[in-house]
């Protein structure tokens, strides 16, 4: 019996370790009291870092079945992974997405074959001219 009760006293002892290590706690609070799309926009910025909120506000069904294109002038991943269709095989730059980045530096290319639609910060939403 001291040997089962020395044993869990243990497993107490680093179960409880880990917890107050990891914080267990505040991130179950902060799970439960975020919906997903702030949770998303906390971790992936609005206009700043990868530029989900910009992204998620000006998206819409045409811009998705265009399958458009994603580009970070940060040290950040891309996060077209969110937005993309797999079921639609397209490989042309119709919407651009620029993200951090200063409206003085855009490529030249943007600037002649794209129009600005929108611009927030030093986010920009870009169609290509027909």
């Amino acid at each position: 019996m001291k040997k089962f009760i020395k044993i869990n006293f243990y497993f107490l002892i680093i179960l409880l370790f880990l917890i107050v290590n990891f914080n267990i706690f505040e991130k179950i609070y902060l799970i439960i009291s975020n919906d997903y799309n702030k949770r998303l926009l906390n971790a992936y910025g609005d206009c700043e870092k990868e530029g989900y909120g910009f992204v998620k506000k000006t998206i819409n069904n045409k811009i998705i079945r265009s399958n458009f294109f994603v580009e970070n002038k940060g040290d950040f991943p891309s996060i077209k992974g969110f937005f993309y269709n797999f079921n639609i095989k397209t490989n042309n730059k119709t919407y651009v997405f620029l993200i951090n980045q200063q409206e003085e530096n855009i490529n030249e290319e943007y600037l002649k074959n794209y129009k600005i639609l929108k611009q927030e910060g030093k986010c920009f939403l870009l169609r290509k001219d027909d």
